[in-house]
């Protein structure tokens, strides 16, 4: 666990140094749809290289886009998920281990004292459980990096995007028929 927060710690400082130079490195001026900032000042910035950066070491497409705070959620996931695939792995080859010893009719293998009172199915139970958890650990694993590469492609392509036109308020609402005020929220969106 440690080597995994070393690791984030180490991908985020050299991040932090390399971003700066990747954005220096995309500089050219744009024609960019309306709706975007048509400042001759912006960088080009490419979707293609924020998702290859982010599948070969998670999250640093988050750097080249300019979002560091992201690589907490990134690493703590995909830190935790390792850790309880790791826990249940240990656990399931433990349970499969005392099962071997209960069914192989060998008076040399004993199982463990905590274990002795158990069946042989309720051992064959706990192991399956603890591989299915194990499994779909990995299949979260999968999915936060999958997250993680989805997240840099599409911030990426909403890079330059202007939202000074997109608002969102709350306030209430006088509802003439209950005579009452109500919470409603309204989305504005100027063209």
């Amino acid at each position: 666990m440690v080597r995994i927060f070393t690791f984030a710690f180490i991908v985020f400082h050299i991040g932090m140094v390399a971003a700066p130079k990747l954005m220096a490195a995309t500089t050219s001026s744009a024609i960019l749809p309306s709706g975007f900032n048509n400042d001759s000042s912006c960088k080009v910035h490419s979707p293609k290289k924020a998702a290859i950066f982010s599948s070969i070491i998670p999250g640093a497409g988050q750097i080249y886009n300019q979002q560091a705070w992201k690589l907490v959620f990134v690493y703590g996931g995909l830190g935790a998920v390792s850790y309880f695939i790791k826990d249940n792995n240990k656990v399931y080859k433990d349970y499969l281990q005392q099962w071997k010893y209960l069914t192989d009719n060998d008076p040399n293998t004993n199982v463990r004292p905590e274990l002795s009172l158990a069946s042989a199915d309720a051992l064959h139970n706990a192991f399956s459980s603890y591989r299915k958890y194990r499994d779909q650990c990995a299949i979260g694993f999968v999915l936060i990096y999958a997250a993680n590469i989805i997240d840099a492609n599409v911030y990426a392509h909403l890079y330059h995007f202007n939202v000074d036109d997109l608002s969102l308020h709350f306030k209430p609402d006088y509802n003439i028929y209950t005579r009452a005020f109500i919470p409603s929220a309204s989305l504005i969106y100027k063209f």
